[in-house]
């Protein structure tokens, strides 16, 4: 059974999107691609760093940079760090997300159903290894499930590669689904501005004063060029 754009919107409160540090490496393209397709159905994302106990004191650097780019002081999404091996942060995502229904997205590997198999241990979840010719992850999920947690908490499992597209955002309208945008709309220039190559544009002062991160930036770009 899959799930469909319509029973997403209808039923979905939030999308976590699950990234691991390591084993497979933080794979900063699928992190934007999932971000931007919820802001497009109007979900909240939030965004969890999971295997951090495989992590070592020289990944410090990254781990800032994708707080500052990704958290509250940048594009402003909900940001946790957990272990699913040392239950680091599971019990903060868990009273993160209480009482709502949280589909999850992610590249294979990074630990989708780890997570939930920590937070229902009774529950017959396969978890799969990594491929060890490509370093990458084996899908263990076939088909969109429906996981009950503790007070109307509910975890929807999905394949990891296949969960959104963003193929259907019209160009113009992709803009919106970058939240760091949002008070530079309509303050540029031009009322069509695209934030790409036209003067008195708002969004790339703010990338040049550094408000916007130029990590984020290159990825509009690009999606924008795409």
């Amino acid at each position: 059974m899959g799930l469909s754009t319509q029973i997403i919107a209808a039923n979905v409160d939030m999308v976590l999107v699950i990234m691991s540090m390591k084993e497979p490496e933080f794979n900063n393209g699928f992190l934007n691609r999932a971000l931007v397709a919820a802001g497009w159905r109007g979900l909240r994302a939030t965004v969890v760093l999971n295997k951090m106990d495989l992590c070592s004191k020289q990944d410090g650097k990254l781990e800032n940079r994708i707080l500052s780019t990704y958290g509250p002081g940048g594009a402003g999404y909900p940001v946790f760090m957990v272990s699913c091996k040392t239950g680091l942060g599971t019990d903060e995502l868990l009273e993160h997300i209480r009482g709502l229904t949280v589909v999850m997205t992610g590249p294979s590997g990074a630990g989708k159903s780890s997570l939930v198999k920590h937070y229902n241990p009774a529950l017959d979840v396969k978890i799969g290894n990594l491929n060890p010719k490509t370093s990458k992850g084996r899908h263990t999920t076939v088909s969109a499930m429906l996981i009950p947690l503790e007070k109307n908490t509910g975890l929807i499992d999905t394949p990891g590669l296949r969960m959104f597209s963003i193929d259907h955002i019209p160009r113009r309208e992709l803009q919106f689904c970058f939240p760091e945008f949002a008070d530079c709309i309509g303050n540029c220039r031009f009322r069509n501005c695209l934030h790409l190559s036209e003067p008195g544009c708002a969004v790339k002062a703010k990338v040049d004063d550094g408000s916007i991160s130029e990590i984020r930036y290159g990825i509009y770009t690009n999606l924008m060029n795409e």
